[in-house]
């Protein structure tokens, strides 16, 4: 058996950002994909992405790019304001993708997900909703698939009744950092790490005055972020200390919390109706350790590394790990092989966005003498513009 045919069908458990890019990179390099999906609709999320410099570059790559700049709203820069609205400094994005390309978009996070999802149909990913997996194991004992050592062994992910939804060479769990799924395949993982911060979503009409993003620093602990996302509409992101209890309409608590600041920030409140729909989540943080894969497992996007959502790392991450899978794809190895290689290119590179981005979440809610957003987020672009 050649190597190039020792890793033919993967699966990948979980259709968001980093489950549909991996299953498009994955089809794009010739293998056999199945997309699982415990959801049975693709989900309206009212919030947005932002698409910086080297995320459109792994976009660009993975072959959406273009659809994604006809969707998106271009900028370059990214505004700095005060509590009182005065503008502080501007952070540069430096274009990346070449001259083709703008620096960076705003873009809806449906719209994403649905370009994502269009190409990955269109290259052959075979994607089942409404499939939940709740047990990943074997299909034989390795001495007797004939497929341990260095190809790794054959895979089956089954739904909680013990019912086989895929039995795979190379499975990607793309779930949610605080899955049950991922506790059972990684039993020895530490559990991801709360914040205490809370960060609301929602999407609104866009200023005319908004041209690139805008960051607007409030009280301790809050802030406020408006990326444009099309000539029409902004999404909005209300980062506050974590809440006792979460209100019972969000869409005024929202429209509360924007009317307490002063100036323009203020005046936001005005564009939040009462029918606009606004989500929640709180901030975690938290690596796999000490390694991203259990035999031929592998952890993707924030199963393998939770962000915290500061200056679009969650997404870009969980794009860039679809990229390097691709890559590796390329190289013909088999499961084993791939999972270390994976891991040698990721997992320190992870690492120290995590370290940057966690820093950034604490400083927020407690402001330390030397604190400069600013220079971390210089020092952020500065690690994610090398090549994973």
């Amino acid at each position: 058996m050649t190597a190039a045919l020792r890793l033919q069908r993967i699966g990948v458990v979980g259709a968001g950002l980093a489950g549909l890019a991996s299953a498009l990179a994955a089809a794009r390099s010739g293998r056999q994909v199945t997309l699982l999906e415990a959801a049975p609709q693709p989900p309206q999320l009212p919030g947005s992405v932002d698409v910086l410099p080297a995320m459109l570059c792994d976009l660009v790559g993975l072959g959406v790019a273009d659809d994604c700049v006809r969707t998106g709203f271009a900028y370059r820069g990214v505004d700095v304001r005060g509590r009182d609205g005065a503008l502080l400094h501007q952070l540069p994005t430096e274009p990346l993708a070449g001259a083709r390309y703008p620096a960076a978009l705003g873009m809806r996070r449906a719209d994403l997900l649905a370009q994502l999802e269009r190409a990955a149909l269109a290259a052959g990913v075979q994607l089942l909703r409404g499939q939940r997996v709740g047990q990943v194991k074997p299909a034989l004992p390795p001495s007797a698939s004939g497929a341990s050592g260095a190809n790794g062994a054959v895979v089956q992910a089954c739904a909680a009744d013990g019912r086989l939804l895929c039995e795979v060479d190379l499975l990607l769990l793309a779930v949610g950092a605080a899955s049950e799924l991922r506790g059972r395949v990684f039993p020895e993982a530490e559990p991801v790490q709360p914040l205490g911060q809370r960060w609301w979503y929602a999407l609104m009409r866009r200023p005319p005055e908004l041209e690139r993003p805008c960051v607007v620093l409030g009280g301790t602990g809050q802030r406020v972020v408006l990326h444009p996302v099309r000539h029409d509409e902004a999404g909005l992101a209300w980062i506050e200390p974590q809440l006792e209890a979460l209100p019972l309409d969000p869409a005024a608590y929202l429209r509360q919390a924007l009317a307490a600041l002063p100036g323009w920030a203020g005046s936001l409140a005005a564009l939040i109706r009462p029918d606009t729909p606004v989500v929640q989540r709180p901030v975690y943080s938290g690596l796999l350790q000490p390694h991203w894969h259990q035999g031929s497992v592998l952890a993707v996007g924030d199963c393998a590394h939770a962000l915290p959502p500061h200056f679009g790392q969650s997404a870009a991450q969980a794009i860039e790990d679809a990229r390097v899978l691709g890559d590796l794809l390329g190289n013909d190895l088999g499961a084993d092989a791939l999972v270390q290689a994976f891991t040698a290119r990721r997992q320190e590179r992870a690492r120290q966005v995590h370290q940057l981005t966690t820093t950034a979440a604490r400083w927020d809610l407690h402001p330390e003498g030397d604190t400069d957003l600013s220079s971390l987020m210089d020092r952020l672009q500065r690690t994610v513009a090398r090549p994973a």
